[in-house]
């Protein structure tokens, strides 16, 4: 009896696998370098007649093992080109090690929706924003190609570690082992303050990150405002970033994250742009942003802080590397924001349960002053605005909003009742001052005056007395002026 031996057809190659044998050997993914815009890429076209076209792109966007995207914005002679004859070609210099890669290329759709779109969308949009072009300097399309083959520039060799042959090693970033050392900081936090400022501490010690900072919605209508900041020669604390500007704004508006590569590059091409954008009448010369923190930073990395779809904040970190964030750590960045999220959403949420049960508010008691034999004492003047919910110290900003309004209330009842401790509770309580039922985040506006005092004029301070309850602290002589 003789068997039938069953012939079956090989397993079909894994996309990875395709994609690296139509490209000579080399995966795209391997390139992730190539894909940042740290150098720009050039775009080769050729028209139905053979006539060439050369434009540079500011950024080549890895899709699949099998396809990348190219921005569709200006380049209409590429695009016609394109329409008329689907193959192109694309030149890569890898950041890393200088060695030229050629794509080459074939059209396959335009996307004006979804990830891809998405994603490119808001890298545009980011730098955009910054010099007052939001809205006029957008993308058009994602335009997909599949990638026919990767060939070796033999014209740009690479450079190579130390002569010893091998690709420059590119330190990782996000590593568990610096995640899990950032969150036994988290766990150890017993304030929302000291849970900010851990946070921060962690991204520098374990991540080596040394330019960061926290934004928090203010309650205002599409502005955020820092509470906490690391490395700048000014803490920053107060500063505010309005929704759909810059980086910050523009996460908090997507509530996804942004990684900007070569940032100095392209803000020289962004300005450019809206010099002629000026010139054409479409934007007026007052638009620009100046870039928030360093003066001239290469990377930007915005974290949106969601819980279930909500906005806590916005994790902001810089540097002044080119190639800091890598593509490798776009699903721990979101992690990091999530945690970070859910530890400062449960802070505040504890912080306000745990002064839930105060007595009532806190019996009169001393003025606070601090006097020195034979010293005198500073006299500040402290205005209050109305209109603007806005308050001035000697002739300086301080700050405005709601926390304007609690230091206006605190200063009155140190002055006409002679009180210096408060409660969280009372506060709370208070009608007049608007506090939303639900979610107030009062500790955190309270954190970001006390702050403030600290920054602009530390004779003025509030000090805390135990968990729910504050003193407010006077070593100069005040004078209240309400104006309209």
């Amino acid at each position: 009896m003789t068997r039938r031996l069953r012939r079956t057809a090989p397993a079909p190659p894994s996309p990875r696998r395709a994609a690296a044998s139509a490209s000579g050997g080399v995966a795209l993914e391997t390139m992730a370098s190539c894909f940042q815009g740290l150098i720009p890429a050039t775009l080769f076209t050729c028209s139905r007649d053979g006539t060439p076209n050369a434009a540079f792109l500011s950024h080549v966007d890895y899709v699949d093992p099998r396809h990348v995207a190219l921005s569709f914005q200006f380049f209409n002679k590429s695009r016609r080109n394109i329409s008329e004859n689907p193959h192109a070609l694309v030149r890569l210099i890898d950041p890393d090690t200088s060695q030229g890669w050629t794509l080459r290329l074939r059209y396959v759709r335009s996307e004006t929706t979804g990830p891809v779109f998405d994603r490119m969308a808001l890298r545009i949009e980011a730098i955009a924003s910054y010099s007052g072009l939001k809205g006029i300097f957008k993308l058009l399309a994602a335009d997909i190609y599949e990638v026919v083959a990767v060939e070796r520039s033999e014209d740009e060799r690479p450079r190579t570690a130390a002569g010893t042959g091998r690709r420059p090693a590119v330190d990782p970033v996000f590593t568990m082992q610096a995640l899990q050392d950032l969150s036994n900081r988290i766990h150890r936090a017993d304030s929302i303050e000291r849970l900010l400022d851990s946070i921060l501490e962690g991204l520098e010690e374990s991540l080596g990150f040394t330019h960061s900072m926290i934004l928090v919605p203010t309650g205002e209508e599409g502005v955020l405002v820092t509470i906490a900041s690391r490395g700048y020669p000014e803490n920053g604390v107060g500063a505010e970033a309005r929704v759909g500007e810059g980086i910050i704004g523009v996460v908090a508006e997507a509530k996804k994250p942004i990684r900007l590569s070569g940032l100095l590059r392209q803000m020289l091409y962004a300005h450019a742009v809206h010099r002629q954008a000026q010139e054409a009448g479409l934007c007026p010369s007052d638009r620009r942003i100046p870039l928030p923190g360093l003066p001239n930073p290469e990377s930007q990395l915005g974290v949106p802080l969601l819980v279930r779809g909500e906005l806590v904040g916005v994790l902001c970190i810089e540097s002044d590397t080119r190639y800091r964030f890598h593509e490798e750590d776009r699903a721990l960045v979101e992690l990091l924001g999530s945690y970070v999220a859910i530890a400062i959403q449960n802070m505040q949420f504890q912080e306000r349960t745990d002064v839930s049960a105060e007595a009532s508010p806190a019996p009169p008691s001393e003025d606070g002053r601090t006097s020195t034999v034979g010293a005198v004492r500073r006299r500040r003047e402290v205005a209050y605005y109305t209109g603007d919910e806005c308050i001035l110290v000697d002739g300086e900003y301080l700050i405005r909003s709601l926390p304007a309004k609690i230091f206006w209330k605190l200063l009155r009842a140190h002055t006409t009742d002679r009180r210096a401790e408060f409660t969280n509770r009372e506060l709370r309580l208070d009608k007049s001052l608007n506090l939303p039922e639900w979610k107030d985040n009062l500790e955190t506006r309270l954190l970001l005056l006390r702050r403030r005092l600290e920054q602009k004029c530390p004779d003025i301070r509030l000090a805390p007395r135990g968990r729910g309850r504050f003193a407010l602290e006077l070593k100069c002589d005040v004078a209240l002026v309400e104006k309209p």
